[in-house]
């Protein structure tokens, strides 16, 4: 689950937290090179909230636990200009290289913190200083200019419109691309990158980036998708995300789109890129997801199981909080709400960075399992015969899990849910498994599975929907989307004519609103 706590009545203020994440409190040398701050005598106290919140986190597994006092005290802090600035410039400066979940646990401060002014935010960009000298200097501090690049991208993600176009200054825009042109220092690039891309979700800002990178004599993300399969897990997210820049954002005339290029002769089943919401990316082989959002986003495959035994790999690319094992089609994924892959009745799920089991939205600790770190495999068989899940990390196997056959007997997929900054590839069977099991016969998906060469299409979601309003409505489409085909009886009401992302989303029937028991494909 990721953890999203509910409004809290603090004595002045409202609190909205969201999708938290897990971090660690690292202590920080004093002599270590800090961002320009303003001289508040707090400065220190705010320091310490920071770090208090980032070990915090770590410990909310319940979206019932009330917000943390550290967090409900930079709430009131930020509620003023200069409590903001100090906020933000205590982010930049404490929250460390090292831990796996600094990004997110930034996106959740900011993100709870109210919305700053076009003002507050330019004082920030002014008081550090952004450059293409900083970002070319030859001592760079890594930790904050990493922090700066998380930042920067969490404000154009809040704000839109002329606000977002006054924050993208050339001396802001210089300072982004100077890491993408001079390639220092992975995790700076990657989150520079980000930067850009939410900048780019105002349209004046994405010509203008666009512009910009088409001035330079190789544009910086065409050789920075090179990267896209890199060996070195930091690069290859870097890749990942200027492949999706450039089939999604930055069109650059005369090269194909990723999907009109790629070999999908022996790939048979990918995930749903129907079945996801704007903000997961998904690779144009359809076998990785990232989530570059603050919400918790879940995906599916397109492969429905439902007797046999069967497995599947994950190879982790980023080390934070992911739930993947398996869920069905009547899994209810409330992404805003932190709800994913084994927070209700129909879904199971295994968490390598917290090291729990999650079923009902309720953990089960797993000890003497090390956390997962990129380039782990995580091996995920169902034997539905023997009512038996089983996670494995790198061959090292949990002990069997049954509970979630007390509510399914069949329609399983694989599944999995990303927190912020998040991403991973998966292995149908298109590839040989690096751990498959070795006490029971097995099946993989890709050995049974079909797609249409259209199905096996991931197009960028601009050319999705533009697909959708040239399309015309058949007449065996669902009656809801006009979509997909209507091949779902809902139980035990028995009304039909719903497609199977439809219902996926349904708690009650829409045609008499009983409560939805099961989900029956017509040809079953």
């Amino acid at each position: 689950m990721g953890v999203c706590w509910c409004k809290d009545k603090a004595p002045e203020q409202e609190v909205y937290a969201r999708s938290a994440l897990h971090g660690h409190a690292v202590v920080l040398s004093t002599t270590e090179a800090r961002a320009p701050a303003p001289t508040r005598v707090s400065c220190r106290k705010v320091d310490q909230l920071v770090m208090e919140m980032l070990t915090l986190i770590a410990s909310f597994v319940d979206n019932d636990e009330e917000s943390p006092v550290s967090l409900v005290k930079l709430h009131v802090i930020a509620d003023k200009e200069d409590g903001w600035i100090q906020v933000v410039t205590s982010i930049v400066n404490v929250i460390p290289l090292d831990d796996p979940f600094g990004p997110s646990a930034i996106t959740i401060l900011l993100d709870d913190c109210p919305l700053p002014s076009k003002e507050s935010v330019v004082k920030v960009t002014q008081l550090f200083g952004l450059s293409s000298q900083r970002a070319n200097a030859d001592e760079l501090n890594v930790r904050v200019e990493r922090n700066i690049c998380v930042v920067l991208g969490c404000i154009a993600e809040k704000l839109a419109g002329p606000n977002s176009v006054a924050v993208l200054t050339d001396s802001t825009l210089d300072y982004l691309l100077a890491f993408l042109i001079s390639r220092r220092e992975a995790c700076v690039v990657l989150f520079a990158l980000i930067a850009l891309e939410k900048f780019a979700h105002t349209t004046e800002n994405k010509l203008t980036i666009k512009m910009r990178l088409e001035r330079e004599p190789e544009n910086p993300l065409i050789v920075l998708e090179r990267l896209a399969g890199s060996e070195d897990y930091l690069w290859r997210q870097v890749g990942f995300c200027a492949n999706w820049a450039l089939d999604n954002l930055f069109i650059v005339e005369g090269r194909k789109l990723s999907y009109e290029v790629v070999d999908m002769s022996k790939i048979n089943v990918i995930l749903n890129s129907h079945d996801v919401s704007e903000y997961l990316k998904i690779s144009c082989n359809g076998l990785e997801a990232r989530c570059d959002s603050y919400s918790f986003e879940s995906v599916r495959c397109t492969f429905q199981v439902d007797d046999g035994c069967w497995y599947y790999e994950s190879v982790i690319i980023t080390p934070g909080v992911m739930q993947i094992g398996w869920a069905t089609k009547n899994s209810h994924f409330l992404n805003h709400e932190g709800f994913g892959i084994g927070d209700d009745l129909f879904s199971l799920s295994y968490d390598g960075c917290r090291k729990l089991v999650w079923y009902k939205a309720r953990p089960t600790p797993i000890k003497d399992m090390p956390a997962w770190r990129p380039g782990d495999v995580l091996g995920c068989l169902i034997d539905i015969p023997k009512r038996e899940v089983i996670f494995s990390l790198n061959g090292l196997r949990l002990a069997p899990c049954n509970e979630i056959f007390e509510t399914t007997r069949y329609g399983f997929f694989a599944a999995a849910s990303f927190m912020a900054f998040q991403q991973c590839r998966f292995n149908f069977g298109a590839e040989p498994f690096r751990f498959p099991p070795t006490d029971r016969p097995f099946s993989s998906f890709n050995e049974h599975g079909s797609l249409t060469d259209e199905q096996k299409m991931v197009v960028p979601r601009r050319i999705y929907l533009e697909q959708l309003r040239c399309s015309s409505v058949k007449e065996d489409s669902c009656t809801l989307c006009y979509d997909d085909t209507a091949c779902c009886v809902l139980e035990p009401c028995g009304h039909r004519g719903f497609c199977s992302v439809c219902t996926s989303q349904l708690k009650e029937c829409p045609m008499c609103r009983a409560p939805i028991m099961n989900v029956r494909r017509e040809d079953t």
